[in-house]
């Protein structure tokens, strides 16, 4: 998988080919066919391997405090810090991003159900620890994350961020409660 991850880097997803993804690894392309059925099924494996690494570091941000309200700051604040990361370190794929990115969504889908649970636990102990009514926790941990994960597009297509570290508190209050504040 690393040897693909570096053409990909390297030359983008369309001048990668299945003949180079086999002599990076030292073996001929029918090798590679045993395995795969090209290089489409390749990136797609690539794609859910970042996607699973992505996951594991946001909850692991995430779960620095047992504090559902602290939880939540964490988990914006992780899943910022990690899409500038990807979008930082996939910036090769810029002029193929939105012909690829069909392929990502669909490989990215078991993750992305992973985090709204793991959001949907968190929203839940809210209710718990805050005695407050969340009228759909999962609905709303749906909402949360594809909120952030619009912002991916803008990262990765323009390379602007506009929750920078100055403005990020104030960001992470308002994606979290809101432009008024409730009574």
């Amino acid at each position: 998988m690393q040897h693909s991850k570096e053409l990909f880097e390297r030359f983008g997803y369309q001048k990668t080919t299945l003949s180079g993804i086999a002599r990076s690894m030292g073996n001929v392309k029918s090798a590679i066919y045993y395995y795969f059925s090209g290089k489409e099924e390749i990136f797609a494996a690539l794609v859910r391997s970042e996607a699973d690494d992505f996951l594991k570091s946001l909850m692991e941000g995430t779960n620095q405090s047992t504090v559902a309200k602290e939880q939540l700051h964490l988990y914006v604040n992780t899943r910022l810090d990690l899409m500038e990361k990807v979008s930082k370190r996939y910036h090769f794929l810029k002029s193929e991003f939105f012909q690829l990115m069909p392929l990502v969504d669909e490989n990215r889908k078991e993750c992305d159900a992973r985090e709204i649970e793991f959001l949907t636990e968190i929203l839940k102990k809210l209710e718990e620890q805050e005695q407050i009514h969340i009228p759909n926790a999962q609905f709303s941990a749906q909402l949360l994350m594809q909120s952030l994960k619009g912002l991916e597009i803008q990262m990765f297509v323009t390379d602007q961020m506009h929750a920078h570290n100055a403005d990020r508190e104030a960001f992470v209050k308002y994606v979290l409660f809101g432009l008024i504040p409730s009574n």
